[in-house]
C-alpha cells in the first residue's frame, strides 16, 4: 500500500504492482475499495503494471475529507496519474468506478488511452425508482442490509467467505461517504459529454444485471466502444468471472 497527497492535502491510498508497457488503473465501485480487484489483477499478471486506488472516503482512504462525489473522484485519479507520470492509462472501472472513469475521460482525455467499463452506472444516473434508491441508501452503515444487498449482486449464492469479505469492505465505508457518493452517481447528469470521448472503450454488461441499459445508455454514446454481454454473472462480475474478464481485457489492450 502506498499513499499520495491530493491537491487539497487529502491522503489517498493506492497499490502499484507489476510491470509492462500498458498501465491499468482500477477504480472500484460503491461501498468498496481497491481490494475488490484482487482476483482480476491476479488473473492479468504478469504483463501489466496495475494500480488500484482506494477512492476518497473508502478503504485506506476512509479518513480523507470530502466532497465524496464523482467530480472529486475524477480529480483525484487525474492527480494520481499525473503524479506517477503514467499517462496514457487504461482505466478499468466497476459500477460507480466506471462512471468516475467516464468523468475523467471527459475532463482529461489526454490521460486516457482506453476504457474498460464493467457493469457501469450510466453517466445519466442509475435510473432508480424512489423505492429502489431508498433500498440502496438503507445499506449504508447497516451491516445486515448491506449483506442482503451484496448477496443479490451475484448470479448464484456467493461463497460465504467471499460475501463476508465484501461485507467487511462495505463496513469500512463511513455512512456519510456512502450517502454522499450515492447521490452523486445515482443522479449523474453528464451523458451528453461522454459522446466526446475518443478513447477506445470495452463495455462489459453482466447478463443478470441490466445489460440493455448499459448498451443503450453507455456503449451507444461512446464513439469507439465495443459492447459485450458477460454470461452467467450479475453486478459483481469482477468477483464471479475474473478469468473471463481478464481474457477480454488482454485482447482489448492488444488492439490499442
Amino acid at each position: 500500500m502506498q499513499f499520495f497527497h491530493a491537491s487539497d492535502g487529502a491522503r489517498l491510498a493506492f497499490t502499484d504492482a507489476g510491470s509492462g508497457a500498458r498501465v491499468l488503473v482500477f477504480v472500484h465501485g460503491w461501498q468498496a475499495d481497491g481490494s475488490v480487484w484482487r482476483d482480476l489483477r491476479a488473473a492479468l499478471a504478469p504483463g501489466f503494471r496495475s494500480i488500484s486506488v482506494d477512492l476518497r472516503g473508502s478503504g485506506a482512504s476512509a479518513a480523507a475529507p470530502g466532497p465524496y462525489r464523482l467530480e472529486r473522484f475524477a480529480a483525484d485519479l487525474r492527480e494520481l496519474i499525473e503524479a506517477l507520470g503514467i499517462a496514457p492509462v487504461v482505466l478499468v472501472g466497476h459500477s460507480m468506478g466506471a462512471t468516475a472513469a467516464l468523468a475523467l475521460a471527459v475532463d482529461a482525455p489526454h490521460l486516457v488511452g482506453g476504457l474498460v467499463l464493467i457493469a457501469p452506472v450510466p453517466a445519466s444516473g442509475g435510473g432508480f425508482s424512489p423505492k429502489g434508491a431508498a433500498y440502496l441508501q438503507a445499506t449504508a452503515g447497516n451491516e445486515a442490509a448491506a449483506k442482503a444487498w451484496l448477496a443479490r449482486t451475484f448470479a448464484q449464492t456467493p461463497d460465504a467467505a467471499v460475501l463476508a469479505r465484501l461485507c467487511a469492505i462495505a463496513a469500512r465505508t463511513p455512512r456519510v461517504v456512502a450517502l454522499e457518493s450515492f447521490e452523486s452517481w445515482a443522479y449523474a447528469d453528464f451523458a451528453d459529454a461522454t459522446k466526446s470521448i475518443q478513447a477506445p472503450a470495452l463495455v462489459l454488461a453482466p447478463a443478470m444485471d441490466v445489460p440493455e441499459t448499459v448498451e443503450r445508455k453507455v456503449a451507444a454514446l461512446l464513439p469507439n466502444a465495443r459492447y459485450q454481454v458477460l454470461p452467467d454473472c450479475a453486478h459483481y462480475a469482477i468477483v464471479e468471472q475474473p478469468e473471463a474478464i481478464a481474457q477480454l481485457i488482454r485482447a482489448f489492450v492488444a488492439r490499442l
